[in-house]
């Protein structure tokens, strides 16, 4: 086994990458200077910087830098119509009428960082088949279960052959995020487990240094197949407390800092600092939980259905205002596919009814409710949307006790099922279709091979909908693949896996110096640096 230390990540990071040694402080990359931008980490500390390991949003915003996948959306949009994709590290591409061959042509000549040589069609079959191997571990193969077989036509052209058509393979598979980039075979059998923590990527940046629970520094690729970022550096500052983020923010130690859901948040920034520029991005983050149905007395779907009546989602408005957005369903209504609210029968809207929540818990068995335990991130979405669900659930005489840890930790934790209400607050690409397989397709519950996110076993132990988001994901036709859809939604709203609360924008600020070369209009929260540079104001 690779023992990984502080000094020998720093050491052959530098070595490979050809760099100057770094002072002990970590002068040379000196917050404020022009060449350097300093960014925010709202975790304590990395998880995995390897594509096919990431847990949380701050490993992804490093991985986004580091790494390129196939195609992708516009740049700052989630627009995923099949006919909008931009080229990646594929500069063409064609899919079969039926959506069941897709078959992509590589830019010639892109480089693997620290001479790790060119990209290949048998890199790209390399990273997805890894992935679906459960010796990996991983975390996002499910999102590739419908690959039947990768074939490499030609050093430079690749073929996946699903096993059925897939209308949505592109959303699902190709575009960045969630384990989508393609990664160097020779790097990663070269250097294992210390891949997750000193990658090597194609991207506009390559990886320079990591302090634990400090800071990673990234440097521009002056080989980037796109032409060489304008910024020499980036230093991404581990700052989990938003008191002390919002502080180096309004002193300008830093250039970017996400922040807490709330308007007073932003009044806050506008107030300090006139011209810093306010991102608040949409359809940002669905906030639900998620019901351990391996758990008494959860899986009850009295139970289930009692909390969902026991809390009160019209105060989530009142509560978050300009940062609150409605989720009558897991699948936000401005999602392809989603079941709209005027859909939705009376019965499965789970309108406030404490009364109709205590006689449930009472048909179930717990006439004086019940106590139980719960994990919760210390993030202060997840955490202040826990104590209001907590406060809520014991005016009808649900007792939970709360168990708050760092963010890590928790998500550590919930992956390895030990959970029993988990929140998740998360972004996802826009689609019913993606919702769904992500958090309850059975293929996605956690301790299975390659899971993703399905913490309540749906699927796998009770109720299911993999058959109706299956045929609906295969089907050409719209009108029917949308009926399939919305029945699946109905359907787990009559199960009640999962409780939807709301979505969130994803908010942040970034110095009005800071021009990020594009305009953000939505996304999964993390930020492309490939054009960002500092200007004159």
């Amino acid at each position: 086994m690779t023992r990984i230390t502080r000094r020998s990540v720093v050491a052959s990071a530098l070595s490979m990458a050809g760099l100057s040694a770094l002072s002990p402080n970590g002068g040379a990359f000196a917050q404020g200077a022009s060449d350097t931008l300093t960014l925010r980490l709202q975790a304590r500390d990395l998880g995995s910087i390897d594509p096919a390991l990431t847990k949380t949003g701050d490993d992804e915003t490093i991985v986004l830098q580091v790494f390129n996948s196939l195609v992708n959306t516009k740049r700052g949009t989630m627009d995923i119509e099949l006919a909008a994709l931009q080229p990646e590290l594929a500069e063409r591409w064609e899919v079969s009428p039926d959506k069941k061959v897709w078959t992509f042509y590589l830019k010639p000549g892109v480089k693997w960082h620290q001479g790790y040589g060119e990209v290949s069609a048998d890199d790209v079959r390399f990273s997805y088949e890894r992935q679906l191997d459960p010796k990996l571990g991983g975390v996002h193969g499910a999102s590739f279960k419908d690959i039947d077989t990768i074939e490499v036509v030609d050093p430079l052209t690749v073929r996946f052959v699903l096993k059925a058509p897939n209308a949505f393979f592109h959303a699902s598979a190709l575009t960045p995020g969630f384990g989508r980039y393609i990664v160097p075979r020779k790097a990663v059998e070269k250097l294992g487990a210390e891949f997750g923590r000193a990658p090597i990527g194609s991207g506009p940046f390559a990886f320079a240094e990591y302090r634990p629970q400090e800071s990673i520094v990234l440097k521009a690729n002056k080989d980037y197949f796109r032409g060489a970022p304008p910024t020499e550096t980036l230093r991404f500052r581990y700052i989990p407390a938003d008191n002390a983020a919002t502080i180096a923010f309004i002193g300008k130690e830093i250039d970017q800092t996400s922040g807490p859901r709330e308007p007073r948040w932003v009044d806050q920034i506008q107030k300090a600092r006139s011209d810093a520029q306010i991102s608040i991005m949409q359809p940002g983050s669905l906030q639900f939980l998620h019901f351990n149905m391996k758990i008494k007395p959860l899986d009850d779907v009295r139970v289930r259905q009692a909390i969902a009546y026991a809390v009160d989602r019209k105060v989530w408005k009142s509560v978050f205002g300009v940062v609150h957005g409605p989720l009558p369903t897991i699948v936000p209504e401005e999602f392809y596919g989603a079941l709209k609210t005027a859909d939705i029968p009376a019965e499965l809207r789970y309108d406030y009814d404490p009364i109709k929540a205590k006689a449930l818990l009472a048909e179930a068995g717990h006439p004086n409710g019940f106590s139980i335990e719960a994990l919760s991130s210390e993030r202060s979405d997840y955490k202040q949307n826990m104590l209001m669900v907590q406060d809520m659930l014991r005016k009808v005489g649900i007792d939970v006790k709360l168990k708050i840890m760092d963010h890590a930790s928790y998500h550590a934790a919930i992956r390895k099922d030990e959970g029993t209400i988990d929140m998740l607050s998360t972004a996802i690409a826009p689609t019913a279709p993606a919702v769904i397989n992500e958090f309850l397709h059975s293929a996605a519950a956690v301790g299975k091979p390659a899971a993703l996110r399905n913490f309540s076993h749906y699927g796998e132990i009770g109720g299911s909908v993999d058959k109706l988001v299956d045929e609906a994901v295969g089907s050409t036709d719209v009108d029917r693949q949308l009926a399939l859809l919305k029945e699946a939604q109905l359907q787990i709203l009559r199960d009640m896996p999962v409780l939807p609360l709301q979505t969130q924008p994803l908010v942040s600020a970034i110095q009005g110096h800071v021009d990020l070369g594009y305009k953000p209009l939505s996304g999964f929260g993390q930020y492309e640096y490939a054009t960002a540079r500092r200007v004159a104001r």
